[in-house]
């Protein structure tokens, strides 16, 4: 009878997990802050994971592509990679990840790593004729695409924005 109640139990516990289908991964290094981009497709649906009166949901940027948390959601990073061209592009957003933000940076540098080997690529700036700022960076380095989409290397990037240095990890997602 025991046996029973035990695994009568461990389902409960187990339900909630299981259909929950999320889970949050952080991808800012500072302490106590979170994340809502996860490891799966968000197709059509939303997730609010806790954020309090107020709270929002990501799934997909305006561009389309994954969002990444900078400084606490002070500011957010859209990336996507287009597999046929192998092109990786990034757009620096809003604290509400839907207008873009254009910085003085003339590159983002993306690093990976690998087991023990780590190596620093920079992305560099597209620039309208004449500006000074933008908000998008493009690479078409064939070895930073296969490496950053690669599941068993890490890719964190780097920033500034304002003068403050930004970290943010990169989650692949397959399309």
């Amino acid at each position: 009878m025991k046996i029973g109640k035990l695994l009568l139990v461990l389902c409960a516990l187990a339900v909630p997990f299981t259909l929950s289908g999320c889970n949050t991964a952080k991808t800012d290094t500072d302490a106590g802050e979170h994340a809502d981009d996860h490891g799966h497709d968000h197709g059509d649906h939303d997730h609010d994971h806790g954020h309090g009166e107020g709270g929002h949901s990501h799934d997909l940027g305006p561009h389309g592509g994954h969002l990444i948390e900078l400084g606490g959601e002070k500011y957010h990073l859209e990336w996507d990679h287009d597999d046929e061209a192998k092109v990786l592009t990034f757009y620096v957003l809003d604290a509400d990840a839907k207008k873009e933000v254009p910085i003085a940076a003339e590159n983002i540098t993306i690093t990976v790593a690998v087991d023990d080997n780590k190596k620093d690529f920079d992305v560099p700036a597209v620039r309208a004729d004449g500006a000074d700022t933008t908000a998008k960076f493009v690479t078409e380095d064939a070895d930073l695409f296969a490496l950053v989409t690669a599941d068993e290397a890490k890719s964190t990037v780097t920033l500034e924005i304002e003068g403050a240095p930004f970290e943010g990890e990169i989650e692949h997602h397959a399309h």
